[in-house]
């Protein structure tokens, strides 16, 4: 009851038109919510908007994306159905579903989704591609070597069908040809990472372990946070008896994807091989932890055990894995070993006969248990549940390769293109909540901020930070409540202090112009308090870019193309409040850097420049600063003093510098 009270207040507030929801808003507030990953938020702005006008398509359609994005497969594919009840010519809606259905397994109805968006769009490159994966995932190659090809023909330059039609002649076991798409996707697009990852497998298939190595090296130096380039990489290493290689790369998966439990199973071998048995135990702990019936593991376990002489946690283990697999003699073996030093001779003898009898029935011979006990293959895939293949590294299952494709209908934050697209580091916000990085850095401080935040005239205090955190269902009703709050006291007492706060708490439900109209407000009341200026700036530039965002064919209402905004007038009123931020308060670097940013989207590099200059005099160890200096650099096509750059900021800790410097580096 407390949160469709709060709902109803924040309607009232700031989107009410006479008695009844302004709907086009709350819809469109809720497309921002989800443009900038704020998926739960954008969930309830959809919610309002269904309540309102149950016969719209689109707020079911959107919903569905959020919910692809939280991995609700099942809930997004409601969703379309009812967006495609209430309007069956919605290409993206049978998009969006195909791709849920996908990701559930339902290949076929897949396949017929796709299909039906290319009856009404016949020339659309991704359902071409979709539909392709759709067969590729069923097992279906020679179908989804025919749609690809398709694809291709129309499109001849469409790296990503080479790859994946490439993949599909891999399971047909057909390398020449698979080797000829893969040749032919990194002559379009020589830094694609998967090429070189694709072309690798074959390399390795032929057992050419050296040119494998070499095409994992190079995909691992275009996109070093890929577990499944290491985890490839670290299998070619063993098959060159590169064990300190495959442990390196194993720890490197583990430190990328802690829960990786293929990866700790895997180092639990080698470490067992080299003798590090406590460790290796460790590792199969971990593979324990999240998959309790991994038999595989709690074998190898168990087998050290007996060798470090835990007894009565081996004939545990041992016991357990009997249970699924009677039939298999070497744990009678085992087992009788065990009750031998345990002193119960009488139960060894009893274990010991047992093995003996089985392997009699079996019919197996001296050179069938060795080869039984020692396989000269090292792998198997991760289905296999062979309990004689225990002692092989594992690897993902063929069809488990692209297990989760996501819905994709617009791009984000990409500011230049260099042969590929490159992220710059986006502008610095003030905001309540901030993301937890991988590299831990001391944060940035504002002498000014520090002393607003010790006043307790906020109700949290304020970060400096480019990476806001999206809010939870609590910290969202939170901030309904807070709008309430502030609106009490603004009708009461309003001061400049009311309006920023209750400014802050728009922003974050992405309510951006009831954001700007109370920075506005604030302003007015207070010029010289500069936080305001500030953060409505960023809050213009956010409005911006996701109204710009729908100049994209893609998001686009069907048959309605959406109005472009005047670029050249928001930016101006961007760059003036940066401006007046600087002039009250020229120390703080953040808005140096913010309006560098804003300068580089309008292809200034030379202005640029100088503002990330500034920045970084007046925060010398500024490592966002450094990044988008050096990418500015390349831009104007002055690598050497780009390269300079971009290893100071990975020297701050912002390693993705390197792979980057590996690019252009000797050009």
């Amino acid at each position: 009851m407390r949160k469709h009270l709060l709902y109803l207040f924040l309607l009232s507030v700031s989107i009410c038109s006479q008695a009844q929801i302004n709907t086009d808003r709350v819809l469109s507030i809720g497309r921002n919510a989800l443009y900038f990953e704020d998926y739960i938020l954008s969930i309830q702005y959809f919610n309002q908007v269904i309540r309102v006008k149950p016969y719209m398509a689109e707020p079911y359609f959107f919903r569905a994306v959020a919910k692809i994005n939280l991995e609700d497969y099942q809930g997004a594919e409601q969703d379309c159905s009812l967006a495609l009840d209430r309007n069956p010519f919605l290409i993206k809606a049978y998009h969006c579903r195909g791709i849920a259905r996908i990701n559930q397994g339902k290949y076929r109805e897949a396949v017929e989704d796709f299909d039906k968006g290319l009856e009404f769009d016949i020339e659309n490159k991704t359902l071409l591609l979709c539909k392709g994966i759709s067969y590729l995932q069923n097992k279906e190659p020679e179908a989804a070597v025919a749609n690809f090809s398709v694809a291709i023909e129309k499109y001849p330059k469409f790296t990503e069908a080479y790859l994946n039609r490439g993949r599909a002649y891999l399971d047909q076991e057909d390398t020449l040809s698979a080797m000829s798409d893969f040749e032919k996707a990194l002559r379009l697009d020589k830094f694609n990472p998967d090429a070189y990852a694709s072309r690798g497998i074959i390399f390795y298939l032929q057992k050419n372990y050296t040119d494998a190595l070499t095409d994992y090296n190079e995909a691992i130096r275009l996109e070093s946070r890929r577990p499944g380039y290491y985890i490839n990489r670290g299998l070619v290493r063993y098959h060159m008896n590169d064990l300190r290689g495959t442990m390196s790369d194993y720890d490197v998966v583990i430190q990328l994807d802690p829960n990786n439990s293929m990866a700790y199973f895997n180092r639990g071998l080698l470490r067992a091989e080299v003798g590090d048995v406590n460790r290796a135990i460790d590792d199969f702990d971990r593979v324990m932890e999240f998959e309790p019936d991994n038999y595989m593991a709690l074998y190898n376990r168990a087998l050290l055990k007996i060798e470090i002489g835990q007894l009565n946690g081996a004939i545990k283990d041992i016991n357990e894995v009997l249970k699924e697999y009677p039939d298999f003699h070497q744990l009678y073996y085992n087992r009788a070993e065990i009750k031998n030093r345990m002193g119960d001779t009488k139960g060894a003898e009893k274990d010991y006969t047992t093995a003996m009898l089985m392997e009699r029935n079996a019919g197996l011979t001296q050179n069938q248990k060795s080869k039984n006990g020692e396989d000269k293959d090292k792998t198997r895939e991760k289905s296999d549940k062979n309990i004689r293949k225990f002692n092989r590294l594992v690897v993902a299952d063929s069809e488990e390769e692209e297990k989760r494709i996501s819905y994709r209908n617009e791009i984000r934050g990409k500011v230049q293109n260099v042969n590929f697209n490159i992220d710059m580091e986006p502008v610095f916000l003030l905001s309540y909540y901030k993301k937890e990085t991988e590299v831990k850095k001391i944060p940035y401080f504002n002498r000014e901020l520090g002393k607003l935040n010790k006043s307790g005239d906020l109700p949290r205090p304020l970060e400096i930070t480019n990476s806001e955190l999206s809010l939870s269902k609590t910290q969202i009703e939170q901030h309904f409540a807070s709008i309430e709050s502030w609106t009490h006291r603004i009708d009461s007492s309003p001061d400049y202090l009311s309006f920023f706060a209750r400014a802050n708490d728009f922003g974050l439900i992405q309510d951006y112009q009831s954001a700007i109209e109370d920075y506005s407000r604030a302003i007015d009341a207070n010029p010289d308090f500069w936080f305001s200026c500030f953060n409505r700036a960023n809050i213009r530039y956010k409005k911006m870019e996701y109204e710009a965002s729908l100049t994209d064919k893609a998001e686009e209402t069907d048959g309605n193309p959406c109005q472009i905004p005047d670029t050249k007038f928001e930016y101006g009123l961007i760059l003036k409040d940066y401006d007046r931020t600087i002039q009250l308060a020229p120390g703080f670097c953040f808005a140096w850097f913010n309006r560098a940013n804003i300068l580089v989207e309008q292809k200034d590099y030379r202005n640029a420049i100088a503002n990330y200059t500034k920045a970084i005099e007046l925060e010398n160890d500024f490592a966002e600063a450094y990044f988008n200096r050096g990418l500015t650099f390349i831009y104007l096509g002055d690598n050497q003093h780009g390269v300079a750059d971009l290893s100071k900021a990975g020297e701050l800790g912002m390693y993705i510098a390197y792979n980057i410097i590996k690019r252009f580096g000797e050009k």
